[in-house]
């Protein structure tokens, strides 16, 4: 193995911070900046439209830079052209215009979504075979989004639209850093192009595995709950009287953080379906605590707000490494591709869609409210939360999935995988280090097919 060019480490290092810094500075607050400039019945219109993008984006984009061009070069343009898009939203949010705004974001997000998991294909291209590398360099993207939290929330901008032209700073930056990054070609450069590929509809047959079709159902129940959190937890936290809510907010990537570098240990010695149980359990935990939070409660925000590092590790994250130990390794990246996309598509556009609709029936554009007017949103996240861990308690196959299974999948076999060695820490780990937002690498990419695995913030 050839020693790395020197530098090679900090420059991708400082392309994942750029890359986490720009999501960590408008996505946590951003509800809560809709809420108190009179948009709050936008605020779930503005993430089903995200959801959406989710969903094609992939298709055009992820096609593009997967086939024709050098990564990095359309990684640098999509930074471009969205900070120009992120310029323009704090005016159309000062001036009310609602549907501008969620047109602008919409387009926003068609540029942004790929942009995800591309740093993570970008780097894997380059450290040829030193996995063991990319969580280190990982962490500093959640390091930098901690970081854009704090900056945002002690610079007293949580709830004011100027989150969105320090995004466009940053944006425009790492697009021009961006042509400054190592060559990387196209990894399917002449390959075939079918478009279903792209969100894993190769993948289709393994909806006749019962382990697989649960997962697939769990991720769609869990979306309520994480919807809710994602979409109008800072505005939740405002109502109660927490102050610099980005900076509370961080506290979950911190979180996340920690739960990530044990994460890999907790494999080894609990298994998959553990983990996992686990992950959701703490859902219904952290509705029941956001029903139970009374004003001033500050000490109950951050507790609430930290339990992010399980309910995304724990679920989101492992089911990932779940899938990619249940498939053979031709179908591996078609799997996640399609787990991708009911997660980061379909489950969030339900979850925006069911939460959109109770919270305007309920609070809808006051700039305040009271936290009694919020129980019926907790309370129908709570319950999905419920049902999505019963579903995976008494459905999901009893053992950890393993190699040996591999045949079973590709053929769509119904019985649930039998029991197989927890992945070692080191492979864990680099699984575990594409994640939150992007698990690539060794968890299985769909990196041939235009596909992306990033992990949305739950």
């Amino acid at each position: 193995m050839h020693q790395p060019p020197p530098g090679l480490y900090a420059r991708l290092g400082a392309m994942l911070a750029l890359e986490y810094f720009v999501f960590g500075t408008w996505k946590p607050t951003m509800g809560l900046v809709m809420s108190q400039n009179g948009l709050g019945d936008k605020i779930g219109l503005v993430f089903i439209f995200a959801a959406i993008a989710a969903m094609l984006s992939p298709l055009f984009v992820g096609a593009l830079a997967d086939r024709f061009f050098p990564a990095q070069k359309v990684f640098g343009v999509l930074h471009l052209a969205g900070g120009t898009l992120l310029v323009l939203m704090p005016q159309a949010i000062v001036n009310r215009q609602g549907a501008l705004f969620v047109l602008l974001l919409f387009a926003f997000m068609l540029f942004f979504q790929p942009t995800q998991a591309m740093p993570n294909s970008i780097s894997f291209a380059h450290l040829q075979g030193r996995t063991h590398v990319f969580p280190y360099l990982r962490a500093l993207g959640t390091g930098s989004w901690i970081i854009a939290g704090i900056v945002v929330g002690q610079g007293g901008l949580s709830a004011h639209p100027a989150i969105f032209y320090i995004a466009a700073a940053v944006s425009f930056a790492l697009g021009l850093y961006s042509f400054s990054l190592p060559s990387t070609p196209p990894l399917s450069k002449g390959r075939g192009f079918r478009p279903l590929d792209m969100i894993g509809a190769g993948a289709f047959p393994l909806f006749k595995r019962r382990t697989f079709a649960v997962l697939i159902a769990c991720i769609l129940l869990t979306f309520i709950p994480a919807s809710t959190y994602n979409d109008y937890g800072a505005t939740y936290l405002d109502a109660a009287g927490v102050h610099n809510v980005a900076s509370i907010m961080s506290i979950g990537q911190a979180a996340e953080f920690v739960v990530m570098l044990l994460l890999p240990r907790l494999l080894v010695k609990f298994g998959f379906r553990k983990i996992l149980v686990t992950g959701a359990l703490t859902w219904i935990l952290r509705c029941v605590l956001f029903l139970t939070l009374t004003h001033g409660q500050v000490w109950l925000a951050v507790t609430v707000v930290a339990l992010h590092g399980v309910t995304t590790d724990f679920f989101m994250v492992t089911i990932y490494m779940y899938v990619d130990r249940m498939v053979a390794p031709a179908l591996r990246s078609q799997a996640q591709a399609l787990v991708f996309f009911f997660q980061l598509g379909v489950g969030s556009l339900l979850g925006a869609v069911a939460a959109s609709s109770i919270y305007n029936s309920v609070i809808g554009n006051a700039t305040t409210s009271d936290l009694s007017d919020w129980q019926p949103i907790w309370l129908v996240a709570a319950a999905a939360a419920v049902l999505n861990a019963l579903l995976m308690v008494f459905f999901l196959g009893k053992d950890d999935p393993g190699q040996e299974q591999h045949g079973e999948a590709e053929t769509g076999s119904e019985d649930a995988p039998r029991a197989a060695d927890a992945p070692n820490p080191a492979q864990a780990s680099a699984a575990v280090g594409g994640s939150p937002e992007g698990n690539e690498g060794e968890a299985g990419t769909p990196a041939d097919s235009g596909g992306s695995t990033a992990t949305p913030h739950c």
